[in-house]
């Protein structure tokens, strides 16, 4: 696990690039004979089920264009995607900036080739290089979490950056000036000419904390086009032969894999669900007014949320028959349906399985100003598929940090975030699975699966306390719901929404930056 960690510094970009031309035969020669190869290591990808993403980043006129249409020739293009980022439009703005990446990230067995990305389209476009000369700490340690997750889950990543000087920048600029549909393209970034020496150092710098152990970079030297496309194809060729060769020797060593301990509560009484008091409970009269009060002060909390552009995330995961719709309805009833989304989670499907587990949930993050409600959510890797043996434990218990990192990116990103466990006792959950299937009208709402997962109550009640213990943070906490009393639930929740949304909007720096 550390060699993921390791950093390679000491990368180098030389402001004068020596010229290595080969003659055509010798391109031909060699070029040839890599198109086979690559076409070939495709389908292998393919038949493994292998994820694989291309990433180029360059000075501009570097030739990245021309490297992406070489890769579209030989390619089979039923088995590839092509994403060429340009600046983020007004729904990439309104994201967390790596939203717009992890939803393109390909499916098993496909290859996504990514013209630019979460370097020069989020990272140095938001910088001034004539007065920073250092990337901020938090935005380098969100691309390495990002990419960290990706090769954890298996997603081969080759990072190229294609490298010119400056004169030959200046000259490949001139020609490209001839050419409107380019020009067009790149008028808004021609600073990266004008300031080469600025972002000279910007970019050394960034890569040289960005290149790691199973995501390191490959600089090329792009000053000639023959030269520079074997050697990309190489550069590819290579990666994804050791990638295809991983898995088998991962299958060699199973068992033998290193994981991170999972530490719990020692004594029950001092885990999260043993000490939640489950006689708290209100009266009729008590909770009218509560519900009445809480219900307007959270229509007016939307309502400053919208103007603050500020990102609610609310997470309901709780034992079945727990109240879980009841809540999310009386949260909802008090709000304005055009700023905020309920998303069920049931089980993924084949197209969802197919990417890394976090995937699914990103189209429905809120945009800055609405409120995303789960129910249910991300928490299913260590709850249901740990106790279902539908991942395996290095998988569930590297997910604890994975969803670590998740959140606290949304959260420095402006995003207000509460996650809610349901908690009853298993008298209360027999007596309401008893109450729905004698009455008709809510049958629907029991089924096997409900009855199943209660005869496994003490591997849940396991599974939650490590959860909470391992993945509640001071910036998305988990809330224990005492919900015997559904009465008492239902206030809790909307009472500890409005006091974080007033929190947030007391405290200035939780505004996105």
């Amino acid at each position: 696990m550390m060699a993921r960690e390791d950093r390679h510094p000491g990368i180098t970009l030389p402001e004068h690039v020596s010229s290595r031309e080969l003659n055509d035969d010798q391109y031909h020669a060699i070029h040839d004979s890599q198109r086979i190869r690559l076409g070939g290591l495709q389908r292998q990808a393919y038949d493994l089920a292998l994820p694989v993403i291309i990433l180029f980043e360059g000075w501009y006129g570097s030739g990245i264009s021309m490297m992406v249409r070489d890769l579209n020739r030989t390619l089979d293009p039923r088995g590839f995607s092509y994403h060429p980022i340009a600046a983020p439009g007004p729904l990439a703005r309104d994201h967390h900036f790596l939203w717009r990446f992890w939803i393109r990230t390909p499916a098993k067995g496909r290859i996504a080739i990514f013209d630019r990305g979460w370097y020069a389209r989020t990272i140095l476009d938001r910088m001034d290089p004539r007065n920073e000369s250092r990337v901020s700490g938090p935005h380098v340690d969100e691309i390495l979490g990002f990419e960290r997750a990706l090769a954890d889950s298996g997603v081969a990543l080759v990072k190229i950056f294609l490298h010119i000087s400056k004169k030959e920048q200046k000259q490949r600029l001139k020609g490209l000036k001839k050419d409107p549909l380019t020009m067009g393209y790149l008028e808004s970034d021609l600073d990266r000419y004008i300031k080469y020496h600025e972002y000279h150092r910007l970019i050394t710098d960034l890569l040289s904390r960005t290149s790691t152990g199973s995501s390191p970079w490959h600089v090329i030297d792009a000053a000639e086009k023959k030269y520079t496309a074997v050697t990309v194809f190489d550069t590819i060729i290579r990666h994804l032969e050791e990638a295809i060769r991983k898995p088998a020797k991962e299958k060699a060593h199973t068992g033998k894999l290193q994981i991170d301990p999972v530490t719990k509560p020692s004594e029950k009484e001092f885990s999260a669900l043993g000490k939640a008091d489950l006689t708290l409970s209100l009266d009729r009269a008590e909770y009218d007014l509560h519900m009445n009060l809480l219900g307007k002060a959270l229509a007016e909390c939307q309502i400053r949320l919208y103007q603050e552009k500020i990102p609610l995330i609310l997470v309901f995961e709780g034992w079945d028959a727990a109240g879980k719709g009841g809540n999310i309805m009386r949260v909802t009833r008090a709000l304005n349906p055009r700023g905020y989304t309920v998303m069920p989670v049931g089980p993924p499907d084949a197209g969802e399985r197919a990417h890394h587990y976090l995937w699914r949930f990103f189209p429905a993050l809120p945009a800055r100003g609405h409120i995303a409600i789960f129910d249910r959510s991300w928490y299913g890797r260590v709850l249901v598929e740990r106790i279902e043996g539908l991942c395996t434990r290095d998988e569930w218990t590297r997910a604890y940090r994975e969803i670590r990192e998740f959140e606290g990116s949304l959260a420095k990103d402006g995003a207000i975030i509460r996650k809610f466990w349901l908690h009853i006792d298993r008298d209360e959950q027999l007596r309401r699975f008893q109450e729905r299937e004698a009455d008709p009208s809510k049958q629907w709402k029991i089924t096997q699966e409900d009855w199943r997962n209660r005869a496994r109550w003490d591997e849940y009640e396991e599974a939650v306390d490590q959860m909470i213990h391992h993945t509640s943070t001071p910036e998305a906490p988990w809330i224990i719901v005492e919900a015997n009393d559904k009465y008492y639930s239902r206030v809790k929740t909307l009472q500890v929404i409005v006091d974080a949304i007033n929190h947030c909007l007391a405290d200035r720096s939780c505004s996105p930056a």
